[in-house]
């Protein structure tokens, strides 16, 4: 994926007076004043967004009072930021300081909330001085500078084995995939993405449109996000597939998301999965990353708060997935990426005590967007974080299918899972039951430099339990 040039954050708005003399006296040099400092929580982040914030509130702060500030601040900035435009002065020092953040964009005279559990945030845009009065404010856990957010796939190659068989086996070589046929029946997956081209024929009808934070063309432009789905939910190449699947488009053309359109997004899945009453039946999918984020790591545990399961890439940076965002979230299912013919790490897969477990993620076959039959192969943790989203989403199901007779055979020999009683019927019912079974039926596997880089588990998804 093509990056663009770091940007900087803008801590300081420099100002230049003219020493004040008497008539008679030649002037003097020009002044600059102080910079301003943005207190920001995010001042090490790559690819920031100048002039642009993520306003946090403190968790115990009422309601009644968020709104307030909230009402306060969209009423002085639509007057405030009339005619103002983004700067690109920054005080950053290091190696961002040759990183200039892009100047001359206007800034927003509006604002956007965000709700989810118990996190309630604002986004906007203000100079460094009026970002300094807003985070000062009693009512402000801390303030973050807009960053981009990027998709997370590497690579597109020819035609190449699915990652199911691998999902399906407790070794490599295999080319079959065994699952129950509940197939996730009765669970949603809402997917962060770039979109789902929902009429796909893989999907069969089970995809619809959600939310759209980009612009007002509702499908996907990237295709990113229709592998994706394919993946989890797709007739022919998905782990679970009877789900239902919606679209939240949050990344564009490019693949490129912002922290504050990523909020918008969970904001529309939290309050989606609260009307529908499917909060304990729903995993959320986000094949993407960005720099260490406070407010994404904070969205990251109220959804999991309330019932709903984040299951994240890894990212493709090789290197420690606990530097990034969401993947460094402890509420977060946290997805690595294994190459399926030898279990061996991928190359490009992030590491480290942040990844939970490892999925296949190269050469992975799944939706294409040139038409309506299309296929694509892509390689990236956010190929292997889908498997991982269809697993949970296929044991959810699992969950939500009434206790059978009791323990029955599977066509392969294999127990059938949907009637033993080994399986807890309560993983719809409390997402952390669910992640430890995720977790327990995951095969120990000999994930190449796992263990030297920085503690990673070697546990392997896998859909498969036998009792014997």
């Amino acid at each position: 994926m093509a990056c663009l040039r770091r940007l900087l954050t803008i801590l300081g708005l420099a100002a230049t007076l003219t020493a004040a003399v008497p008539a008679s006296t030649p002037a003097g040099p020009t002044q600059t004043a102080p910079v301003q400092h943005v207190p920001i929580s995010n001042s090490d982040a790559e690819h920031i967004i100048s002039d642009a914030y993520i306003v946090v509130y403190h968790d115990n702060i009422t309601d009644t009072a968020v709104t307030a500030h909230q009402a306060h601040w969209a009423t002085t900035l639509a007057k405030r930021n009339i005619g103002k435009r983004s700067t690109n002065i920054s005080t950053r020092t290091g190696s961002q300081a040759n990183h200039p953040a892009i100047p001359n964009r206007p800034l927003s005279i509006t604002v956007r909330t965000f709700s989810i559990g118990s996190m309630r945030a604002m986004a906007l845009d203000a100079d460094a001085s009026t970002a300094v009065e807003v985070q000062s404010a009693d009512e402000v856990a801390f303030l973050e500078a807009d960053a981009h957010v990027y998709l997370t796939s590497v690579v597109e190659q020819g035609n190449s084995t699915t990652g199911l068989a691998r999902l399906s086996a407790k070794q490599t070589g295999q080319r079959d995939y065994f699952y129950d046929d509940s197939a996730g029946q009765g669970v949603t997956a809402f997917v962060v993405d770039s979109g789902i081209m929902i009429d796909h024929v893989e999907f069969e009808g089970r995809a619809e449109w959600g939310f759209n934070a980009v612009n007002d063309n509702n499908t996907d432009e990237n295709g990113h996000g229709s592998h994706v789905a394919g993946t989890i939910g797709g007739a022919t190449f998905g782990v679970a597939k009877k789900i239902s699947l919606v679209a939240v488009k949050v990344a564009d053309v490019n693949g490129t998301a912002t922290l504050s359109g990523l909020m918008q997004g969970l904001d529309y899945v939290y309050n989606t999965a609260i009307q529908r009453n499917i909060t304990h039946k729903s995993v959320v999918n986000l094949s993407m990353g960005a720099s260490y984020s406070s407010t994404i790591n904070t969205a990251m545990t109220a959804l999991r708060s309330t019932g709903l399961l984040p299951v994240v890439a890894a990212g493709n940076n090789a290197s420690d997935a606990s530097l990034t965002s969401p993947a460094s979230s402890a509420s977060a299912l946290t997805v690595g990426a294994i190459d399926q013919a030898t279990d061996a790490r991928a190359w490009f897969s992030n590491f480290g005590p942040a990844v939970d477990i490892w999925a296949p993620g190269v050469n992975v076959v799944s939706v294409g967007i040139y038409n309506t039959t299309a296929v694509a192969s892509l390689s990236g943790t956010s190929m292997a974080c889908p498997h991982v989203a269809g697993l949970a989403a296929y044991f959810m199901g699992l969950g939500l299918r009434s206790a059978g007779a009791g323990a029955g055979e599977a066509g392969d020999g294999r127990v059938d899972v949907a009637t033993s009683t080994s399986l807890p019927l309560n993983v719809t019912g409390d997402v952390d039951v669910l992640v430890s079974f995720v977790l327990a039926v995951a095969g120990v596997g000999n994930v190449t430099a796992a263990g030297e880089m920085g503690g990673s588990t070697g546990l392997i998804a896998n859909n498969l339990l036998d009792f014997d």
